[in-house]
């Protein structure tokens, strides 16, 4: 298996609908036998596009929160930290991207990395 290291920089780029769209292969259970071998290669595509995005996302955010201790978090800055010592799953984290994209669907088409961070950091805000 071929692993190759990605940083943050390479989302900062990215819709919010291109992640929301690859993070629904989450959603769906595809067994090699039944499907079409184009069919399954998308979605490991995917799958790896919304891992990726989300682990960059969920560890830059978590680590900035746990930088900061008790320094006070401005406003300004708020969105971009959070704290995610709760959170039992990525599947929580991809849920609650994907709730925040329907709930704000004029989002859909601008940068992914800015709304999924803010919608990380309204749920789990940093303590």
């Amino acid at each position: 298996m071929n692993f190759c290291s990605l940083s943050a920089e390479s989302y900062l780029d990215y819709p919010l609908s291109y992640i929301t769209d690859s993070c629904q292969i989450m959603k769906k259970r595809l067994s090699p036998e039944n499907e079409p071998k184009e069919k399954i290669i998308d979605g490991r595509k995917k799958y790896r596009n919304c891992m990726n995005f989300i682990l960059s996302l969920s560890t830059t955010l978590n680590k900035r929160c746990m930088l900061v201790k008790k320094k006070l978090i401005s406003s300004e800055d708020a969105m971009t930290y959070a704290d995610l010592s709760n959170v039992t799953s990525t599947n929580e984290l991809i849920d609650e991207i994907m709730s925040y994209s329907k709930k704000y669907p004029h989002f859909i088409n601008q940068i992914a990395w800015l709304h999924a961070s803010k919608a990380l950091s309204q749920k789990w805000p940093c303590k």
